[in-house]
C-alpha cells in the first residue's frame, strides 16, 4: 500500500506544478490551457468546445453537455462527469484518475491512453469508445455498454465488468488479469492475446467470440456460455470438460 502511495505522488505533484503554470480560466467561457479547478459545470452545455490541456481535478460536470467538445490531455483528476453527454468527445492522453462517469454517455468517444486509473464508470453508455492503450486499473464498470468499444492493449488489472455488454468489442492485447467480469456478455468480441488469469467469469457470455491465444489460466469460468467460439484455449476446454460445467459446442 505504502509503495502504491508513493508511486502516485510524482504524479500529483506534477499535476501541481502544471496548474501553477496555466493561466487562471473564466468559468462563463472556459478555454484550452486554462486553470479552470474553481468552476462547476453542472447543467452546462459545453458541447463543441476545446477545453484541451486545462486542469479540471475535482470539476464538476454533473449532467452536463460535453458532446464533441476536445478534452485532449487535460488533467481531471476526481473530476464528476455522472450523467453528462460526452458523445464523441475527445479525451486521448487525458488524466481521469478516480473520475466519476456513473451513467454517463461516452458514445462514440475517443479516451486513446487515457489514465482512469480507479475511475467509476457505473451503468455507463460507451458503445463504440475507444480506450486503445488506455490505463484501465481498478476500473470500476459494472452494468455498462461497451457493444462495438475498442479496448486494445489495455492495462485492465481488476477491472470490474460485472454485468457489463461487450458485444463485438475488441479486447485484444489486454490485460484483465484478476478483473471480475461475471455475467458479462463478450458474444462476438476480439480477445486475441487477452489475459484473463485469475478471472472471476461466472455465467459469462462469449457466443462466436474470437479467443485466439487468450488466456485463462486460473480463471472461473462456472456456467459461461462459450457457444461457438472461435479457437478455444485448452485451459478453457479442460475446464468445461472438468467439474466446472459450462455450455460450448464446435
Amino acid at each position: 500500500m505504502r509503495s502504491a502511495f508513493y508511486a502516485v505522488l510524482p504524479a500529483l505533484f506534477a499535476t501541481a506544478a502544471m496548474a501553477a503554470e496555466l493561466p487562471k480560466g473564466d468559468c462563463l467561457t472556459p478555454a484550452a490551457g486554462h486553470d479552470l479547478t474553481a468552476c462547476d459545470f453542472t447543467g452546462r452545455d459545453l458541447s463543441g468546445l476545446d477545453l484541451s490541456g486545462a486542469h479540471l481535478d475535482n470539476v464538476r460536470f454533473t449532467d452536463a453537455r460535453l458532446n464533441g467538445t476536445r478534452l485532449n490531455k487535460i488533467t481531471a483528476k476526481w473530476a464528476n462527469f455522472h450523467g453528462a453527454q460526452l458523445k464523441g468527445a475527445q479525451l486521448a492522453d487525458a488524466d481521469l484518475f478516480h473520475a466519476i462517469f456513473d451513467k454517463a454517455d461516452l458514445s462514440g468517444a475517443q479516451l486513446q491512453r487515457a489514465n482512469l486509473f480507479g475511475a467509476n464508470l457505473i451503468a455507463t453508455r460507451a458503445p463504440k469508445a475507444d480506450f486503445s492503450g488506455a490505463f484501465l486499473k481498478d476500473l470500476l464498470i459494472p452494468e455498462a455498454d461497451l457493444s462495438g468499444a475498442i479496448l486494445r492493449d489495455c492495462n485492465a488489472l481488476r477491472a470490474v465488468l460485472t454485468d457489463s455488454i461487450l458485444i463485438g468489442a475488441d479486447l485484444s492485447g489486454s490485460n484483465f488479469t484478476g478483473a471480475d467480469g461475471e455475467s458479462a456478455d463478450f458474444s462476438s468480441a476480439v480477445l486475441h492475446g487477452t489475459r484473463l488469469g485469475g478471472a472471476s467469469l461466472r455465467a459469462a457470455i462469449f457466443r462466436d467470440a474470437d479467443l485466439t491465444d487468450a488466456d485463462f489460466s486460473h480463471a472461473t469460468i462456472t456456467q459461461g456460455d462459450f457457444t461457438d467460439a472461435k479457437n478455444l484455449p485448452q485451459t478453457v476446454t479442460d475446464l468445461l470438460i472438468g467439474p466446472h460445467i459450462g455450455v460450448f459446442t464446435r
